[in-house]
């Protein structure tokens, strides 16, 4: 497979599984060095690292943040940048909660939009003047 994205790094927020993880070990497969972000446990947090340099990622490295929290953010990317930057940023993470909306209480949708809509605005602005 071509490695176009040889010498680019790109940020996967939600990748420590499911289709995050899916999108760190396809970019990792044509070359990028890969960012792994999740609330995950050491165990699963190690295990998605190791999937994306399985997947031909030449560097990998897992990044929390609560994308709930500004601060969070702000903090993981300060570690991302410190780390050489991000080329690309996909911003997967999400959260969601499947109830009617009569249902639904303020916390749960502060804390979908928080994560779905806030959080990625928040990597987008640290992310966008690299």
């Amino acid at each position: 497979m071509e490695q176009f994205l040889k010498g680019r790094t790109a940020l996967v927020t939600g990748s420590s599984q499911g289709i995050g993880l899916a999108i760190g070990e396809a970019l990792a497969a044509v070359g990028a060095r890969i960012g792994v972000h999740g609330l995950a446990d050491e165990a699963t947090a190690a295990a998605a690292v190791v999937a994306v340099r399985h997947a031909g990622a030449a560097e990998a490295r897992f990044f929390d943040a609560d994308m709930r929290e500004p601060d969070s953010i702000d903090r993981m990317m300060d570690d991302v940048e410190n780390w050489g930057g991000c080329d690309i940023l996909v911003n997967n993470a999400g959260i969601q909660h499947t109830v009617p909306v009569a249902e639904a209480t303020r916390d749960v949708w502060d804390a979908i939009l928080a994560v779905n809509l806030t959080g990625a605005f928040h990597t987008m602005r640290r992310a966008l003047p690299r």
